[in-house]
């Protein structure tokens, strides 16, 4: 053991380059050690030293797998730019102390790694980024204290662990970390230019209405993040402009994410090795990537998001992903839709309304269901990228899809086989607006193939087949059993035909009345979704659109991305028509009532004449 004397005070303050200390050997009088003998009566004290980093330093202090009681001590450290690096790292190490040091000037403040019962009081870190990580394999790496004598960029870091029923409400910080308990609400804080909300080996908890933000581009990670944290609702919270994920799921199982908003962050939700979650009704707006999957995520519900802005490159993305359900999402001018890699496999996705983007689904993985999607206005609806034979792209079934008014609508490539493509609607001119260029794909099952648009048929029995075959160039492999027509009834795509249907009663104010066959759109994704992408083609006899808002409100409707003329009448809480108007096809126009208003109800334009619905008209409020 070395043996370590006292010096005079008199050498505090002194300038010298960074502390390595990476066993317990090293705690010697050249690595800064001014007192102690390593005993929990005498810890090693390293104190009074300035330190500045250097363009090639790493760490200002680095502490890592020793045994030995030590303390920090009114230590400065400046300029720890190196974004892997930090002021001060402790790293594998149990017991040690940090009183009263100051860190600027740095991109990562305080890291601590795979540590226990590391205590931090009175220290002061303003960094153009993270402030204090945390990191650990288990819980109890966690266990440190960590309280409010603390300033972690100008405020108090929230540090809890084993506060199980605990409750933190209210607070403005840029930091807070709830590890080890169970039963915790975190409700209504906001957490600003920070380390964000850590939720490491939590269960059973709450977090709700929270604002985890940026106000400018500092080196910051994940708005919310849960580590091994299983059993959670995070529902509610709004986040936006953070650096990587909005949320980002680690290993973290069986929570539920509802109603959040996800704004412009780098990655709305990210789930990584993380299984059995809900994802359902959140708002995903100008993230570069929407919601991503990776890391093997598997048994996943993502269902009924709003995915868009032009500054989403992928809306939602399947990396490494198994079993998971991809469901009644609207996604509007994502570069990509819906993105399944080579290695999405065995996933549901059925429902969605994909529209005006480049590539409504891109799809390299294998074995998934791709059903009852509306893919509208996009450059390509569906394509199987190339892969120069890095990757087979086989075994997927695509049933019952409907394709709109995109430039192309199915583009496979040379390292695809075995798929099937069975009842889908490919409307439009010829079936040149589907390439199949791969060897073996399947174009119908169990006899039904799919709906060519405008191609000429020849129907003679009557049994909704074709009498001819339809060839699919380049393969040159024919579709077998061709539908002659559409049936309405059964082809309402995306999440469209998900909506219950009802049937409404106007009075229109002179003793007479109209019943109205309706879908009715509660949910925020319903209400979204209404025709956007609606192909004209299917209008004839479908039905309306009853839009209940649940509360009297002034608010818009928007055109963009319907392509053709609506009447809209609104009303209000109870029943009475506060407004009506004729929109026009994708326009960027915003519609809307005198008054506030609950209920809206679009119909095919004209209808409200011909129905005569006007000015006294009533709804019964169903």
């Amino acid at each position: 053991m070395a043996v370590v004397v006292a010096v005079s005070l008199a050498s505090l303050g002194e300038m010298r380059g960074p502390i390595k200390i990476l066993g317990d050997s090293d705690f010697t009088t050249e690595n800064g050690v001014v007192a102690g003998s390593g005993t929990a009566e005498a810890p090693y004290i390293i104190a009074g030293w300035e330190i500045e980093l250097g363009a090639d330093d790493a760490y200002g202090v680095q502490i890592e797998n020793v045994t030995k009681p030590f303390a920090l001590r009114g230590l400065m450290i400046r300029n720890a730019l190196d974004v892997n690096g930090a002021a001060i790292r402790i790293g594998f190490s149990d017991g040690g102390r940090l009183e009263q040091c100051t860190v600027s000037g740095a991109l990562v403040g305080i890291e601590i790694v795979s540590s226990t019962d590391i205590e931090m009081v009175g220290c002061v870190i303003d960094t153009g980024g993270l402030g204090l990580r945390v990191v650990g394999e288990r819980a109890e790496e966690y266990r440190h204290v960590i309280d409010s004598t603390n300033l972690v960029n100008g405020l108090p870091p929230i540090y809890v662990y084993g506060a199980d029923g605990a409750t933190i409400e209210g607070e403005r910080a840029s930091h807070i970390t709830v590890a080890g308990s169970r039963n915790v609400t975190i409700s209504e804080n906001e957490v600003v230019d920070g380390d964000g909300i850590l939720l490491a080996f939590v269960t059973d908890s709450t977090v709700v209405g929270n604002a985890v933000y940026r106000t400018a581009p500092v080196y910051t990670e994940h708005g919310i993040h849960l580590y091994q944290a299983n059993g959670n609702s995070i529902r509610e919270n709004s986040m936006w402009n953070n650096r990587l994920a909005g949320l980002q799921l680690s290993l973290a199982s069986d929570n539920e994410i509802t109603g959040n908003q996800f704004l412009a962050n780098h990655t709305g939700v990210r789930l990584l090795a993380s299984d059995r979650n809900s994802l359902i009704e959140n708002v995903v707006f100008s993230n570069t990537s929407g919601i991503l999957l990776t890391g093997g995520a598997s048994d996943n519900e993502v269902i009924g998001n709003v995915v868009y802005h032009e500054n989403t490159k992928e809306g939602i993305t399947l990396d490494v992903a198994v079993r998971n359900v991809i469901e009644r999402n609207g996604l509007n001018d994502c570069e990509v839709g819906i993105l399944l890699a080579p290695g999405a496999s065995e996933n549901r996705v059925s429902d969605n309304t994909i529209v005006a983007g480049s590539y409504g689904i891109s799809l390299s993985g294998s074995r998934n269901e791709i059903q009852r999607n509306l893919v509208s206005q996009e450059s390509r609806g569906i394509i199987f990228p190339e892969t120069f034979g890095g990757s087979i792209t086989r075994g997927n079934t695509l049933l019952g899809n409907v394709f709109a008014d995109n430039a192309s609508h199915v583009y496979t490539n040379l390292d695809s086989t075995d798929n099937t493509f069975s009842e889908n609607l490919f409307l439009g001119e010829g079936t040149g607006l589907v390439l199949d260029h791969g060897e073996g794909n399947l174009w119908s099952l169990d006899g039904r193939g799919n709906y060519w648009g405008s191609e000429a048929v020849v129907d003679e029995n009557d049994d909704g087949i074709a009498d001819e075959p339809v060839v699919v160039y380049t393969a040159a492999v024919e579709d077998v059993g061709p539908l002659a027509s559409v049936d309405v009834s059964r082809a309402a795509p995306g999440i469209l035909g998900t909506l219950p249907a009802a049937t409404l009663t106007i009075d229109r104010g002179d003793g007479t009345s109209i019943d109205l066959r309706v879908l009715v759109a509660v949910a925020g994704y319903a209400r979204w979704a209404g025709f956007r992408g609606f192909p004209e083609q299917l209008m004839e006899g479908f039905p309306g659109i009853l839009f209940d808002f649940v509360d009297p409100d002034e608010r818009n409707f928007t055109m963009k991305t319907v392509l053709f003329d609506l009447d809209i009448a609104f009303f209000d809480a109870e029943g009475r028509l506060v407004g009506e108007t004729t929109m026009a096809a994708d326009s960027e126009d915003l519609y809307t009532a005198e008054e506030p208003f609950q209920y809206a109800i679009e119909l095919p334009a004209g209808s409200l004449d011909e129905l005569s619905i006007g000015a006294e008209a009533r709804l019964q409020v169903p």
